[in-house]
């Protein structure tokens, strides 16, 4: 930059021109100083400093929910899950009554009701409807209070053996005797012909009749009652 001429030397206005544009430029770059100085915040001539950092807002929602918020059913673990398992229905029979009934199989017989004519010293006597076809009349069901009870009752109760005692069931012949899983007696009562027989260690007896023995040596022989 050239010098300014001393204080009271004779100037051309050529370097008057000159030095009041280099007063003008000065002036208006101290403005723009000023300026930026006020932008940012400092005094001019000062150094910048940068502006410290907006401190971050956390919002932590409420424990309480709000008014628009729906409440939610929580779901039922398994243990809180209902059973969907059909139940039993309740029986409104007497205690021995109910006790034969549950020892019966919902796939032979079905619709058990006290006996119309129980045997003498039985516990308890139901007749039920035979699920399959072969016997006529619903069989009865007797529980005894003893093995011996229930094998006397078989024995006795149909007391016409016409043909002896070593016939075979299946063709209408009469038979006193033993099956595998207790006693057995088929014999002719009249227009029928029944079948007696029991259940060893269950202290049960059962009978059954059909107007011919085919039909209902067929349905004896598929009955899973008592089997176990």
């Amino acid at each position: 930059m050239s010098r300014r001429p001393a204080q009271g030397a004779r100037t051309s206005w050529r370097e008057r021109v000159h030095w009041e544009m280099v007063g003008a430029l000065a002036g208006i770059g101290g403005l723009i100083v000023a300026l930026a100085a006020l932008r940012t915040g400092g005094e001019p001539g000062s150094s910048t400093t940068p502006a410290p950092p907006t401190p971050t807002v956390t919002v932590t929602e409420s424990a309480t929910p709000s008014s628009r918020s729906r409440s939610r059913t929580p779901k039922p673990t398994a243990e809180e899950t209902p059973s969907t398992e059909p139940t039993e229905p309740t029986c409104v029979m007497a205690p021995g009554e109910c006790r034969l009934e549950k020892m019966l199989g919902s796939a032979d017989l079905r619709n058990c009701r006290p006996a119309a004519r129980p045997p003498a010293g039985a516990v308890a006597a139901l007749d039920c409807t035979a699920v399959r076809s072969g016997p006529v009349h619903d069989p009865m069901i007797v529980l005894f209070r003893s093995d011996t009870d229930a094998e006397t009752w078989v024995e006795s109760y149909w007391w016409a053996l016409h043909d002896g005692r070593g016939g075979n069931c299946a063709t209408g012949a009469e038979y006193k005797g033993t099956w595998v899983r207790g006693k057995l007696l088929c014999t002719i009562n009249g227009p029928y012909y029944a079948m007696s027989w029991t259940y060893t260690g269950r202290s049960v007896a059962m009978t059954a009749e059909a107007w011919t023995p085919q039909p209902l040596y067929a349905w004896w022989q598929g009955l899973s009652l008592l089997g176990n």
